[in-house]
């Protein structure tokens, strides 16, 4: 059992929060006031390696106050950020994210893939393992086998090799943005963390909307072209399809959007 005592002082309350399926997440708040989210779960000491390396650079990822293993499972604790999360409207504080992400993305991988997972030589063939093994949302009913098909396509044609691999969050979106009094207090949730592409945290990100997209890309440096819209397309198809996968494997309902998604985006990239 976890003496969760001994790490951050005796608990006043502990409540559960809404995270990813996979794993289990807490909000603790300690008798002495302050405020931390503990997980259990797969991939957790991966989790806070991307967090300690993201602070080295100056990125404001949250602070880990311990990470381990409680028996077979891992845990991770972390201490709250403050203020609340952002909206798409929430320009200024977006594009100060921008400037955040330049930081994240000068710190180099030896190649490419997930922290805590096997590295690939090169962006695109993790991409083509990603999009070549979907054959459970096809089995499930879920992917039809012509739309899987067709991401294996793009992927094969269209997929840009970068410099070289860099950190990203892998999963950037208002809701793991954290603000207070208009200023960038925190980027939360970097569980799904890995060595690639730096245009894939802007794609993913690019799902919030244009005017949200417009402001990171302001604070990055970055003009949208209809090139970059296209690599954009492409790697929310990917991302759509790595997370559709995930919500399957871990007992998930949360499926249309991303089916939406991967069908619009493969219909843009026609």
């Amino acid at each position: 059992m976890l003496e969760l005592e001994a790490l951050i002082g005796p608990v006043a309350v502990s409540e559960p929060v809404q995270g990813f399926v996979g794993n289990e997440t807490y909000r603790v708040r300690t008798v002495a006031g302050e405020t931390y989210y503990v997980k259990s779960g797969p991939g957790l000491g991966a989790e806070a390696r991307a967090c300690s390396l993201a602070a080295e650079a100056g990125v404001p990822a949250p602070e880990i106050v311990a990470v381990g293993t409680n028996g077979a499972v891992e845990y991770l604790i972390q201490r709250a950020v403050a203020g609340g999360e952002v909206g798409p409207g929430d320009t200024a504080v977006l594009t100060s994210v921008g400037v955040e992400l330049v930081k994240l993305h000068r710190i180099a991988g030896d190649g490419f893939g997930l922290l805590s997972g096997a590295l690939r030589p090169t962006w695109a063939e993790l991409l083509m393992d990603q999009v070549g093994s979907l054959d459970g949302l096809v089995d499930a009913g879920l992917l039809p086998a012509d739309q899987r098909g067709r991401l294996v396509e793009v992927v094969a044609d269209l997929t840009p090799e970068p410099d070289r691999p860099v950190l990203l969050h892998g999963d950037l979106h208002p809701r793991h943005i954290y603000a207070a009094g208009g200023v960038l207090t925190g980027i939360i949730d970097w569980g799904d963390a890995l060595y690639g592409d730096p245009l894939f945290d802007l794609a993913r990100f690019s799902i919030a909307g244009a005017g949200a997209t417009y402001a990171v890309l302001d604070g990055y440096g970055l003009e949208l072209t209809a090139e970059l819209e296209r690599t954009f397309a492409l790697f929310r198809a990917v991302w759509s399809a790595v997370a559709l996968r995930a919500e399957l494997d871990a007992g998930g309902d949360w499926f249309q959007p991303h089916l939406d998604r991967i069908a619009g985006e493969l219909a843009r990239l026609s």
